[in-house]
């Protein structure tokens, strides 16, 4: 298309490097036993699946044990290899995790308490110049935190001028109750168009805890509710959509 337009060469911005890393001792990787105390590393799949859908080529960097050396080695390939880096787990504050150390001695870090639920802690910097984004363990938060914080950032990166997903006005297909904490909520819900009023239902997805991934998986987008007593049956609720891109 660009030479039938007469253009000898066009502007093009290549797909980021992106190194995803999974850290802690109690993470097994698929297909391989379970001892008591350890858990499957989701996050790392999910997390290279997300990267990819952005649009960027995802890097394994694996599981990064507790061990400074290995963390500290892991984190200097990757920023000397690639564009960014995410990274899930340890970043809750007042918790004592290696890549905390290690991220504090390599980079110019920021640890955060947002004010959403789930997906609270988050934790960004520089590491010699490639931005690492270090989002929370619980699979649901790491997932909802790629969404709103990494996903826009890597879009920007590639030229994108669009960054977020749309939001949908909707109306709550059940009560949708909380208590107030000073927090936006974002609950996993599935849309259904209603032909009789020309607006979308929405309906939880299935249990709203962090650790519950098939709501995740289920979902068609997250219902926005405002710090409060919650949304009532009936009531107007914004869905910012996750079957939709940010060109949308």
């Amino acid at each position: 298309m660009v030479t039938s337009l007469g253009l000898p060469t066009a502007p093009v911005v290549r797909r980021a490097r992106v190194a995803v890393l999974s850290t802690g001792d109690e993470l097994v990787p698929p297909g391989e036993p379970l001892a008591i105390g350890q858990i499957r590393d989701s996050n790392r799949p999910m997390l290279m699946a997300l990267v990819a859908q952005t649009g960027c080529e995802a890097v394994d960097f694996g599981i990064g044990v507790d061990d400074e050396a290995v963390i500290t080695e892991r984190l200097e390939k990757a920023a000397a290899t690639c564009d960014a880096v995410v990274t899930s787990g340890g970043v809750s504050m007042g918790d004592y995790d290696i890549i905390k150390i290690v991220l504090r001695r390599l980079a110019e870090m920021h640890w955060w308490q947002i004010a959403i639920r789930p997906a609270k802690p988050l934790a960004f910097g520089m590491l010699s110049g490639v931005p690492v984004f270090g989002l929370p363990g619980n699979p649901v938060s790491s997932h909802i935190s790629f969404e709103l914080f990494a996903r826009p950032a890597l879009l920007q990166m590639m030229g994108h001028s669009k960054l977020y997903r749309p939001v949908t006005p909707a109306v709550a297909g059940h009560d949708m109750r909380r208590r107030s904490d000073g927090k936006l909520h974002l609950n996993r819900v599935t849309l259904k168009a209603d032909e009789a009023s020309g607006r979308f239902v929405a309906a939880d997805a299935g249990g709203q805890a962090s650790n519950v991934l098939s709501a995740m998986a289920n979902s068609d987008g997250l219902a926005l509710i405002p710090d409060g007593t919650g949304v009532a049956a009936g009531e107007a609720v914004d869905v910012m959509r996750l079957d939709l891109p940010a060109d949308h």
